[in-house]
């Protein structure tokens, strides 16, 4: 351990200001050096240089990195861990962090919202009264949420909220989760059901699972057979979960009313991205995490969680506790 603490945050968030994370760092460190590094994850060994901790909010850190830093902790600025070798992480002794449950209301809050206005036909409306007409028949069939069922691939705390929302308003849940005992499922007031159930009784799929090599691009064009033509999809987990490809066919041939989606293959998109423009889809700049208090709160836990594991304390987004 060098006697000044060297933080590298890559890909920072909100514009390149760590000064929030260096205020908390210098609280709990004391004399460390925080600083931003805009790059990708092949450029991390030329312009991160040596580091003691690396914060990472999408970039990608392979083995060949952490050789190159040096680093002992990586922490991850959100729930999900995809594209960080965790394998090869734990071999050399390097302990992988996350932010658990940081904003489980906020992406809850943010399936339902788009579900509603995909379900009522907003995007429709608008576009058509923006063209001047005033048509209230343009996005029928309108129906009302406690005739639809909402499902869940998944079961995770933000699917728990948003069920709890969507129960609500009146819809039915159901929920595949081979990860979870149906009896836990159950509990939540929604139904279990089998991958192949959910796509067939689904009038909204809610995607939130993590990327994996068993889930990429799990939801295909057989995936999309399955599912009513009225059938409306929501992706708040991560893009590559769904074959882009198959989703666009799917809403051409009108056999999907909509899609709503937080995140895509790609962040962000190009500016002809078929999923783009569409008046039957909802993008947003995966921002479903987003609000005031989620993002003080990922800003104050993810600095706790790297120092707590930096001086070789458990805690609860340390996820390889094996490492050496």
């Amino acid at each position: 351990m060098t006697e000044t603490t060297r933080v590298v945050m890559l890909d920072p968030d909100w514009f390149g200001d760590v000064s929030t994370e260096r205020t908390h760092f210098e609280e709990l460190l004391g004399d460390v050096a925080v600083r931003a590094v805009d790059c990708t994850e092949s450029e991390i060994p030329v312009a991160v240089n040596e580091a003691d901790i690396l914060l990472s909010h999408y970039t990608g850190v392979s083995a060949e990195s952490m050789d190159a830093t040096g680093c002992s902790v990586i922490t991850r600025y959100a729930t999900g861990i995809d594209g960080i070798d965790i394998e090869a992480a734990t071999e050399r002794g390097i302990r992988i962090t996350r932010v658990p449950a940081y904003c489980d209301d906020e992406v809850g809050t943010h399936i339902i919202s788009l579900a509603l206005a995909l379900v009522r036909g907003l995007p429709q409306y608008d576009a058509s009264t923006t063209n001047e007409n005033w048509e209230w028949d343009i996005a029928a069939p309108v129906r009302p949420p406690d005739e639809l069922m909402f499902g869940f691939l998944a079961f995770g705390n933000k699917a728990k909220a948003a069920a709890e929302k969507a129960r609500a308003l009146g819809f039915d849940v159901c929920a595949h989760d081979p990860y979870l005992d149906n009896d836990k499922i159950r509990s939540h007031n929604a139904t279990p059901v089998d991958f192949e159930g959910l796509l067939s009784q689904a009038d909204v799929l809610s995607v939130n699972t993590p990327l994996t090599e068993d889930t990429q691009e799990m939801l295909d064009a057989d995936a999309f057979d399955y599912l009513d033509d009225e059938a409306i999809l929501v992706n708040t987990s991560r893009g590559a979960i769904v074959d882009e490809d198959a989703l666009v066919d799917a809403l051409d041939n009108n056999r999907l009313r909509g899609a709503g989606l937080d995140v895509l293959s790609q962040e962000p998109p190009k500016p002809d991205h078929p999923l783009l423009g569409r008046d039957d889809v909802i993008v947003t700049p995966h921002a479903a995490w987003y609000s005031t208090r989620s993002e003080s709160t990922l800003r104050r836990r993810g600095t706790e969680i790297a120092v707590d594991v930096y001086h070789g304390k458990e805690a609860d987004g340390l996820v390889n506790p094996n490492a050496l």
